[in-house]
């Protein structure tokens, strides 16, 4: 190959051979960044979720357990009427923060009220709305001077928490 410059004399090799090893050097990696780019602009395989009625290992076994151990140390009388009222609405509120994927432990009732509702969240939402409302009484209140306290038992509290636990759709 010849090159040529002033007045077409020929240009001797060592003249161009820097010129020669940048654009080989600038070409490789040009190719060096289509191929990256290419590799990393390929998809990954997204790890497929199940869900629905027949996911596998829902995790609702251990909750219903928690609440089981609740009416067992109650009937045994391990634990008072008022800690197995607070600790069946301390199961109520981790079931649904793990299901929720946010905290809701702490919540009010009228905080509950404003936890976002999706299409797949809001059944369970409103559950765990009524079932906190139904625990407050027998949580809070006076038994003498409430009719309500009076007539909920343990027994059905774990009830109302148990059927949160069954029926959310996660």
């Amino acid at each position: 190959m010849t090159f040529a410059a002033k007045d077409f004399e020929p240009i001797a090799t060592s003249d161009v051979t820097v010129f020669m090893v940048a654009v080989a050097a600038l070409t490789a990696l040009a190719l060096l960044i289509v191929i990256v780019a290419a590799v990393l602009s390929t998809p990954r395989k997204q790890a497929t979720v199940v869900t629905g009625a027949h996911r596998g290992g829902t995790g609702k076994s251990e909750w219903l357990t928690a609440i089981d151990d609740v009416r067992r140390r109650y009937h045994s009388g391990t634990i008072t009427q008022d800690d197995a009222f607070r600790e069946l609405a301390t199961v109520a509120r981790r079931f649904a923060s793990e299901r929720l994927g946010r905290d809701v432990t702490n919540h009010t009732l009228s905080e509950l009220s404003r936890v976002p509702r999706s299409s797949g969240n809001a059944k369970g939402v409103d559950l765990l709305r009524q079932t906190i409302a139904a625990l407050y009484p027998p949580e809070f209140a006076d038994a003498l001077t409430n009719a309500q306290v009076r007539e909920t038992s343990v027994d059905t509290a774990a009830g109302w928490v148990a059927n949160l636990v069954e029926r959310w759709r996660s």
